[in-house]
């Protein structure tokens, strides 16, 4: 089973974010820069990480619980720009940041995207989730990705049952529950065959509730595998 881990990067600088990828480069398959938050980043910093690391980047304009951005569009679409025709991959929210998805639709940008949707207060039903799935298709996506909060088994249980259907279509997929009744989700998910799973070195610098650090998972899947 091969495992691909992501260490999400939420920091203020761009010395910080640097330093976190370089230091870990070894331990990771993937790098999730949260860029809204980097002060005074600019076009070059992109560059520099993007011919750097590659296909191991991931982009993200989203805040956490997808609070208002501060970048401006026009910041945004220059970052779209840079990505073109590069390995790394551009995280969007399929209802969030329709805008950009739009623009990189109707101006054929060769972008690869991980289209997301994330719900920090539910699961939505069936219905509602496939729905979804098939408005991210319009989008062409290389992954696509559900992240909701679990309040039940039940809804970890939904999840894991959407994941296994995108698997059968062929589809490639990154499907989390959040919250203490997810966390099934993201083991269960990974040896499934997620597409990565999110794994901070420690619970504070998570990205969203209920991840466990790349040390737990570590640890489950050694168990797991015996």
């Amino acid at each position: 089973m091969k495992i691909k881990y992501c260490l999400p990067i939420i920091k203020n600088s761009k010395e910080e974010v640097l330093q976190e990828i370089l230091q870990n480069l070894e331990r990771y398959d993937f790098f999730e820069v949260w860029v809204d938050y980097i002060e005074n980043i600019d076009e070059k910093f992109v560059q520099n990480l993007k011919e750097q690391f590659r296909e191991k980047l991931i982009v993200v304009f989203r805040r956490q619980n997808l609070e208002e951005l501060k970048m401006s569009k026009d910041e945004r679409l220059k970052i779209i720009s840079i990505l073109k025709n590069s390995r790394a991959l551009l995280d969007l929210d399929i209802f969030g940041q329709k805008e950009e998805l739009d623009h990189i639709k109707n101006n054929r940008q060769e972008v690869k995207t991980i289209v997301s949707y994330h719900n920090y207060k539910e699961t939505p039903d069936d219905s509602k989730l496939k729905e979804i799935i098939d408005t991210m298709k319009i989008h062409d996506p290389a992954i696509f990705k559900i992240a909701t909060k679990c309040n039940s088994p039940k809804d970890a249980l939904r999840l894991m049952g959407l994941f296994l259907a995108m698997k059968e279509e062929g589809v490639k997929g990154i499907v989390l529950g959040m919250g203490k009744f997810g966390i099934i989700t993201r083991i269960f998910g990974t040896m499934w065959g997620n597409e990565m799973i999110f794994a901070p070195k420690n619970v504070a610098e998570s990205s969203a509730p209920g991840q466990l650090t790349k040390k737990h998972l570590e640890t489950i899947f050694r168990v797991l595998e015996k």
